[in-house]
């Protein structure tokens, strides 16, 4: 590699990174590259993209404040002082709303200041109230951006400690630039460090604000502090340089992590003095480890390799020594780029000192580098190197690797560690924690897309309705132009005013004619002002409002207030009203459905099981299922071997060999397996010991412990044991309510882990008592048949084997022992004290998605003969594998008899043959055999139970074995490319021939009301989808307990396999569906295309058009994005528009012909069983084996029964007879479409059924639901219900009155033989009815590998899906969750409302892209509550979120709109029939402010009091009647024929008030005086004084009248009117309550701020006319109050006459539509009347 000299003689920029050797600098290329790697990137952005930084480096030491590095400032506000409004008003105008009235304000403007057009409404009266909207919406935000501003201050102002070289004496900096030391380390004073070459120097604890911390600082985190940016750690105050963090904020875990100092290539010599390589090294080959470091010596190491120690020290990475490396050396100039240099391409360049190449002999002191990935978002990974200064001068510099274990993230809090001191690598934005904080996105609710679709929709018929008024206005004036003189017409321009100018005088000057009238443009326009209260701008603001009290009573709301952690319910969004519009459920199952508390509940040790059976929640009989589970009855060769947990101490008698001399004492010891068990429970984790710094903080209590609950499940279950053990136990020290040692507290990375350590602490006495870089230490009484120097010898030797020694210790199985059983147990720890144990710990095999298990190598102390062991624990498909597990042959043959059923008995046969001959054989492998048979037995009954469970195994090593395995280990945990992956290869080398010791069986409880809260939530009508991460056994036995899975549902179980066996089991699925008719849409009939007739070719081209517009604005938002907006934004800004936008035009080609897609999933299906059947290997069993070992339906209890019977056989030598010895081929009978159809619905999916799923089983037809028998008569249905029902049922004729005649009479014969035998169901008739058949679905992770990705695969999946009452997707990753979301989505039309609720980082994707999500308050952090928009504490409260709130928000808003358009179009319907009495002129028939004022404010009060109290039925009676939920996803409050309804009497009352005040108010009647004159009869000659009136009063009395009808309307349609108490305003003590719950607010709403804010308004307004000024808007109604309202009594009749008639049509057309058609919500409301 060539490089070019600079001017200065450096060398210049490097493009290739920086890592050693080649091929490694190549691979770590890679995986840098990788982290930047996004996805949708063009050829033609290639370029780009290979400029883009490849790598960092950092120099020990050197504050890095320039570009391309970021300072350690976050910010989360959106604005600043000069961009607040720009930014914040293009927010507000995004809004439809806005706009429309903004452009209505304008256009009014120019009508009224200008000569365009005419108009009659003042622009103010619009902007005026826009204003007032904008602004306050403006405050809103500005208090939150200011708020947020205030949060970042903070955030960013927080004091770190940071390491700087210290000022020299006699040093007097700038006041600004001194430091500020941190009190709290070495007093605030300066610590003298000695330097090799530079003598002594003084360090600072320098305290800087958070935000001063730049890249290159060491800094010092203090425990339990925050990590303030992501540091390689460097040394710490434990032993080994090890840290422990909790990184609950970064991805929601709560458990401790274990992050460790760098570790050193092995072939750096250990006598380095500039870097401590025990440190780093952790010893020789690993045994050994490095004590803990001192603060002093760690603060002196580091300053020794970095510019603190040497100040004109030169990079490492610039040695020579090391140029055979080929290694790109770093930039030694950097540009600075401002705006300047950004605009024309200009850049500053300096130079970068300590980074330059020594000349020829020159001896320079080298310094440590970091080589670092470039930021990314990548929490779990990381990449880098150490670049360490040379031991000698001309010496190499080493390299040290570094990974994910090495660095600690920003946001992580140090836990059980004094101190740590680390190198901050990335700052601010570039930290991943930063990188991955985006913000929750904006969601819409669907009811403000609707607004919006209504407001085009209105917005349409308003342009209509002004073009034609525009084109009567032409035509009017054309025809009438001559007689129009009065307004300006004339074509002759010398005339005179007619009857104002008098013979011979000239007065009155001729006025400007106008020769034309204006035109269709002008009066256009002139209508757009006069009708622009069509779209009501009072609703946004009154939306707002009501939204912000629907928020307050969620929060509320005491029913979903969770006392024990202090939780009430929050709203975190506005989308109130989507709660009550969901149609699926996506919830995940542990902490949401569970409780996340994880508790010890039995075992399997020896054959016998520990621990008491729980209530199973599967079914007892409900299919293939049930019958494959385990029974428990007496006759079982297990039943006999159930024991208390604690009975597992019960020791073994000495066996042969153990002891040294014959007779003596020994004392009692357990069993091997159960030594080894109770071993790998205490030792074989990652759970440390954490002082419990929480007593003198009740408030963090929680946090410091999750164990709440094991202190009382272990006291119930030592309750289990016998009365007298419990007394005989040993005494023990006093211990934390976890089991940890008094004052302490355990701190795991999961809860299984944690109950495991917990439950051998409290039930067995195997405390851990600490834990550090070395080993456990443990506290145990048992005494250990390591112990035995015969026994320690021959392990290491071999001459003992694990198997063996079980086999000699352990009890007899299949029969009762009275070791175990009897009153008097006597355990190991009776007569035994504790003893302290330290297992030294020599590598630890982390757990990972691929093995699925973890293990550690141990050696056992000293007094127990010091032998190496593996331990290992993981799921049971891992673990008892064949290469795994001793004995797995056995195991393997209960596979071949899961393949072939009818091969079950002599298969059973050949394992107990096999059995008997071990026996003449090895004892110990017969007695292996059998306890793994048990256990397999056990393991089928702890799923059955729904248990998490674990299986346990030992592996016994050589020195030689353990050295050579080691020797592999390290290199491979220090090898800086495909490191995890060889990890990996080592940890399967050593976990192979394991001894299985036992399998454990937690139980993660279910959290309260879960069952009775799924239950409701299914009978309101919602699907529930469980997606979780546990194994399918488990998952199922929850979805019983749950209710998720109901007993008689027939499962459907896509499981993992060959891509070919996957998509054969969906299509068939597919198939079967269309047949039985549960998707009609997919049949061949609904596939052909048919001739429709007229109408239907006119949609069809209608539909084509919308396509092509779709498609054409697709295109060019497409083209938009990429060809323009990207040149001026960067790339990832708009990538994610870009697949937004690429998902749209793909759904959009979907949705545009249906049927084409549907023919290609059908296709496909019939292609897909075509080649299985075709296929000959289908019917071979090892083809298939790798599909079935681990994921086929119910393997676990299939396994558990033939192990049951595999041990009857080797107990009794019996001969089993097959239990399905008939098969569903026997019957040769003639089937009918109707038995065909049962069989097809209820057939599982088998080899023997495959003949059932081919296109000929049935007619092409179908047998559809709707062809069969109906218990309806559909000529029983009213032409009015068919036009004007809402709801379905009423409108599809299915009530009681519906019902066909013979059925009535059926239901009559039925309920008076309710009690006799054998009478024939109303639904029968002959006819078997496919609904009656439920169907679950239960999908697994890796199977949906197979499926998502191909758009028909994935809706063949989601076909199948949507026909299953329940879906359960098990094994499932966070992407897979949002994937299945998605899929639901984008398939379903149209797109229902989802729902996803999670309680962990894992579930924020999820929960993202649902329409609603819902975090749980649970123990896995806070992440998911903080993308959530609702958070509750309990899953149970989501019952009252959805069916109770989201049903009221829904119900109220939908009226709340309603009323909005109703009370706006009813006023502008009125403007539209005055426009023909004044000749279409534009003349505005109500006053400008009166009209706007009142909608604005009046006529909105009423309706928002509506809107925030209304409920149409009881809380109680909704939760015991779920099913009114489904009027929400029914649309119910805002369908097509309810907009009908109010729609019909918008124009009612419209015509009402017009056309009945208008007639009495022009005749001129009642125009007298109200109190003296005619009306008081007071004297004839007194004709009063309000007679006449001008446009203003006959305007405001139609205003008037119109006022009064919609106030009453709002009455009518509140379905609970709120009457308060009085007095309202009460000071009475004891009372518990104030104004806010005695008041009224119905009769506020509409007396007060409706009735009486009108009239005030009215006489207010008239006194501005009269004290203002003479002239404008405000003079014409000066005077006109007193005269409407005190003289004139016309006014007063006309005020009762048309409020009357108007709602007697009103509650007529109610009680009409109520009785003949009413909704569901109405008949349940006239039970809820008459219950209460």
């Amino acid at each position: 590699m060539s490089t070019t000299p600079d001017d200065d003689g450096s060398l210049g920029r490097q493009t290739e990174p920086l890592l050693p050797p080649p091929e490694q600098s190549k691979k770590i290329d890679e995986e840098m590259a990788s982290g930047t790697e996004r996805s949708g990137v063009t050829a033609g952005e290639a370029e780009e993209e290979e400029e883009e930084e490849r790598q960092r480096i950092v120099d020990f030491g050197h504050p890095e404040r320039d570009a391309p590095f970021a300072d350690n400032s976050v910010k989360t506000s959106r604005y600043t002082f000069l961009s607040f409004l720009p930014l914040a008003l293009s927010e507000q105008f995004r809004k439809v709303g806005n706009v429309y009235f903004l452009c209505m304000g304008g256009i009014m403007y120019i009508g009224a200041y200008t000569p365009a057009f005419d108009t009659s409404v003042t622009p103010w009266s619009t902007l005026t109230p826009l204003a007032l909207v904008v602004v306050v919406s403006l405050m809103q935000e500005g208090y939150r951006d200011v708020e947020r501003h205030h949060s970042d201050y903070k955030t960013n102002s927080k004091p770190c400690v940071v390491l700087r070289r210290a000022e020299p004496e006699g040093f007097k900096p700038e006041k600004s630039k001194r430091m500020d030391r941190d009190p709290r380390l070495n007093g605030g004073n300066d610590l003298p460090v000695r330097i090799a070459g530079s003598g002594e120097v003084n360090i600072a604890f320098e305290s800087v604000p958070r935000k001063g911390i730049c890249a290159g600082d060491f800094v010092v985190v203090r425990n339990r502090e925050m990590v303030p940016a992501d540091l390689i750690l460097l040394a710490t105050s434990n032993e080994g340089g090890n840290a422990y963090i909790e990184t609950s904020s970064i991805d929601g875990e709560t458990n401790l992590k274990l992050r460790n100092s760098p570790h050193l290539p092995v072939r750096l010599p250990r006598s380095s003095s500039l870097f401590n390589s025990a440190r780093l090294d952790g010893g020789d080959s690993g045994l050994s480890h490095a004590e803990a470091e001192s603060f002093r010596h760690a603060v002196q190491r580091i300053a020794g390799m970095s510019l603190l120690g040497h100040p004109d020290g030169v990079c490492a990475l610039m040695n020579p020594a090391n140029a055979d490396e080929n290694l790109a050396l770093p930039i030694t100039k950097r540009p600075r780029k401002g705006l300047f240099q950004k605009l024309f391409g200009k850049e500053e360049q300096f130079s970068i000192t300590h980074r330059r190449i020594p000349e020829g002999g020159e001896v320079v002191t080298y310094v440590a580098s970091l080589t670092s990935e470039p930021p990314n978002t990548h929490v779990n990974n990381y990449t880098g190197m150490l670049t360490l200064p040379p031991n000698r001068p001309r010496d190499r510099s080493e390299h040290a690797p570094l990974n994910a274990e090495n660095i600690l993230l920003r946001g992580a809090v140090l836990r059980n560690t004094d101190w740590a001191i680390g190198l901050a690598c990335f700052t601010g934005a570039d930290t991943k924690l930063v990188m991955n904080s985006v913000a929750t996105p904006a969601k819409f609710s669907q009811l403000d897309g609707l607004v919006n679709r209504t407001v085009f929709q209105v917005l349409g018929i308003m342009l209509l309705c002004v073009c034609s008024l525009g084109a009567l206005s032409v035509r009017q004036n054309a025809a009438a132009f001559d007689e129009l003189w009065y307004t300006g017409f004339n074509t002759n321009l010398d005339e005179d005013w007619p009857y104002f100018n008098l013979e011979g005088t000239s007065s009155v000057p001729s006025p400007a004619w106008r020769t034309s009238a204006p035109n269709f443009l002008q009066n256009t326009f002139m209508f757009v002002t006069l009708l622009s209260n069509f779209i009501p701008l009072s609703a946004y603001m009154a939306i707002e409002i009501v939204t912000v009290m629907m928020i307050l009573f969620i929060s509320w709301d005491l029913r979903m207030y969770h006392a024990e952690s202090d939780t009430p319910a929050a709203a975190r969004s506005t989308i109130v009203t989507d709660l009550g519009l969901v149609e699926y459920i996506f919830s995940d199952k542990t902490g949401t459905l569970t409780s996340n508390i994880m508790e010890f509940k039995r075992c399997s040790v020896d054959g016998h099981t520990f621990g008491m059976p729980l209530a199973k929640a599967a079914p007892g009989s409900s299919g293939s299922d049930a019958e494959s589970q385990p029974n428990d009855n007496d006759s079982s060769p297990f039943s006999d071997t159930i024991h208390p947990l604690r009975h597992l101490l019960a020791g073994s008698a000495p066996a042969s060999g153990l002891s040294k001399e014959e007779g003596s004492a020994e004392p009692n010891k357990l069993t091997f397996n159960a030594e080894m068990f109770l071993r790998v429970m205490s030792i074989c984790h990652t759970v440390v010991v954490e002082k419990d710094e929480t007593s003198e903080d009740s408030e963090q209590e929680e946090k410091a412990s999750w164990f709440k609950k094991v202190k009382d499940s272990g006291k119930s279950l030592s309750k289990s044991s016998s009365t007298n053990a419990s007394k005989k136990s040993a005494p023990k020290k006093k211990k934390n309510e976890d089991g940890a040692p008094e004052g302490h507290v355990y701190q795991a990375e999961s809860p299984d882990e944690g109950a495991l350590v917990a439950a051998a602490s409290l039930e067995y006495g195997f405390q851990v008592t600490g834990r550090n870089s070395s080993g456990v230490q443990l506290s145990c009484s048992c005494p250990s048949l390591l112990e035995d120097e015969e026994v320690a010898k021959g392990l290491k030797s071999g001459s003992i084997t694990a198997g063996s020694l079980a086999a000699r210790t352990a009890p007899e199985i299949g029969a009762a022992s009275s070791r175990y059983s009897g009153p008097e147990v006597k355990t190991a720890d009776e007569d035994a004290s504790p003893r302290l144990e330290r297992w030294p710990i020599l590598a630890i095999n982390k757990f990972d998605s691929d093995r699925k298990r973890m293990s550690v190598l141990v050696r056992s102390p000293p007094e127990l003969g010091g032998v190496c062991m593996l331990l290992c624990k993981g799921a049971d498909s891992s673990m008892l594998s064949e290469g795994v597990c001793e004995g797995a042959h056995v195991l393997e043959k209960l596979e071949e008899v899961l393949e072939e059923d009818e091969e079950q008995p002599n298969a059973l046969e050949t394992i107990g043959e096999e059995a008997e001959e071990a026996e003449t054989g090895s004892g110990a492998d017969d007695s292996e055999h059998e306890s793994l048979l048990s256990m397999q037995a056990h393991l089928g009954e702890f799923a059955s139970e729904g248990l998490r469970t674990l299986v346990l195994g030992v592996k016994v090593l050589s020195e030689e074995d353990a050295e050579e395995w080691l020797s592999k280990f390290k290199e491979a945990s220090t090898s800086i490319e495909n490191r995890d992956e060889k990890l990996t290869s080592v940890a399967y080398e050593v976990e192979k021939g394991l001894h299985i010791v036992g399998a454990t069986a937690i139980e993660d409880r279910l959290q309260d009301g879960v069952p009775e809260t799924i239950a409701n939530l299914g009978n309101a009508g919602i699907k529930l989808w469980v997606l979780t991460g546990d194994k399918r056994e488990t998952a199922i036995e929850i979805g019983y307990s749950t209710k998720v899975l109901k007993p008689k549902m027939h499962l459907t179980q896509v499981k993992d396999g060959p891509p070919r066996n996957v998509k054969a089991l969906v299509a068939m699925e597919l198939m079967r569906h269309i047949k039985i008719g549960n998707l009609p849409d997919y049949t061949l009939s609904a596939l052909e295309e048919k001739e429709g007739s007229f109408l239907k070719s006119m949609l069809n081209c209608l539909t084509l058009l919308g396509n092509w517009w779709s498609k054409t604005r697709l295109g060019w938002k497409l083209f938009y994005l990429t060809k323009i907006k990207r040149r001026f934004r960067s790339k990832d800004k708009c990538q994610d528009e870009l697949d937004e936008l690429e998902e749209k035009i793909e759904e959009q080609k979907r949705r545009a012909d249906p049927i084409v897609q549907r023919r290609k999933v059908r296709a496909l299906a019939e292609d897909i069983i075509d080649d299985f059947e075709n296929d000959p290997k289908n019917s071979e069993v090892e083809e298939l084996r790798d599909s079935v070992e681990e994921y086929s339906p119910s393997v676990v209890f299939k396994r558990a029964l033939l192990a049951t019977e595999s041990l009857r056989i080797m107990s009794s030598s019996a001969t089993l007879e097959d239990p399905e010895d008939s098969t569903p081929g026997d019957n040769t009978r003639r089937l009918s479409d109707s038995d065909k159809v049962k069989n097809l619905a209820t057939a599982p999916v088998t080899f023997s059924t495959q003949a059932l799923f081919r296109k000929s089983a049935l007619p092409r037809t179908s047998v559809l639901p709707g062809q069969q028998a109906s218990k309806f008569n559909e000529r029983k249905v009213t032409t009015l219900e068919r036009l004007f029902a809402v709801d379905d049922d009423v409108r599809h004729g299915k009530l009681a009155r519906h019902l066909d005649d013979q059925h009535k009479a059926r239901l009559s014969l039925d309920k008076e033989r309710p009690g006799e035998e054998g009478a024939e169901p109303m639904a029968g008739a002959g006819v078997f009815d496919v609904t009656s058949v439920k169907r679950g679905l239960i999908v697994e992770g890796a199977a949906l590998k197979h499926l998502l990705g191909d758009p028909v695969l994935e809706e063949m999946l989601f076909a199948v899906a949507s026909c299953s009452e329940s879906v359960i997707a098990c094994r499932v990753s966070p992407i897979q969750k949002a994937l299945l979301l998605k899929m639901v989505r984008k398939y379903v039309m149209p797109t229902p409302t989802t729902l996803a609720i999670g309680d962990g980082a894992n579930d924020v994707g999820m929960i993202q892209e649902a329409h609603v999500g819902i975090g749980v308050s649970g123990l896995e952090g806070q992440q998911a509550v903080n993308a959530s928009d609702f958070a509750i504490a309990q899953f149970r409260y989501l019952e009252s979120l959805l069916l109770i709130h989201g049903r009221w928000n829904f119900m109220r808003m939908s009226k709340l709109i309603l009323y909005f358009f109703y009370k706006n179009a009813a006023l502008a319907i009125t403007l539209i029939i005055y426009s023909k009495r004044n000749l279409h002129s534009g003349m505005l028939l109500y006053d400008a402010w009166v009209m706007s004022m009142f909608n604005f404010v009046g006529g909105s009060m009423p309706a928002a009091m509506m809107a925030v109290f209304d409920r149409d039925v009881p809380r109680e009676y909704v939760l015991r009647n779920p099913q009114l939920y489904a009027s929400g996803p029914k649309n119910e409050f805002l369908s097509l024929r309810m907009t009908l309804r109010w729609l019909a009497i918008t124009v009612i009352h419209a015509l009402l008030i017009y056309f009945i005040s208008e007639p009495v108010l022009a005749l001129g009647g009642g125009s007298t005086s109200a109190f003296k004159g005619l009306m008081g009869n007071w004297g004839r000659d007194a004709p009063g004084d309000g007679e006449g009136g001008d446009i203003q009063v006959y305007g405001t009395t139609i205003y008037t009248q119109l006022i009064y009808v919609i106030a009453i309307k709002a009455l009518f349609e509140t379905r609970s009117l709120i009457y308060g108490e009085f007095p309202t305003f009460t000071c009475t003590r004891g009372k518990g309550e104030g104004w806010g719950s005695r008041m009224g607010y119905t009769w506020v709403g509409v007396v007060w701020f409706c009735f009486i804010f009108y009239f005030f308004f009215l006489y207010i307004y008239q006194m501005i006319g009269w004290l203002g000024p003479q002239t404008g808007s405000f003079f014409p109604f000066v005077g006109l109050t007193s005269h409407l309202m005190n003289m004139r009594s016309i006014t007063w009749m006309v005020s009762i006459l048309v409020p009357t008639i108007a709602t007697i049509l009103d509650v007529s057309g109610k009680v009409f539509g109520n009785m003949y058609f009413p909704t569901q919500g109405q008949i349940h409301a006239e039970i809820a009347k008459k219950e209460h």
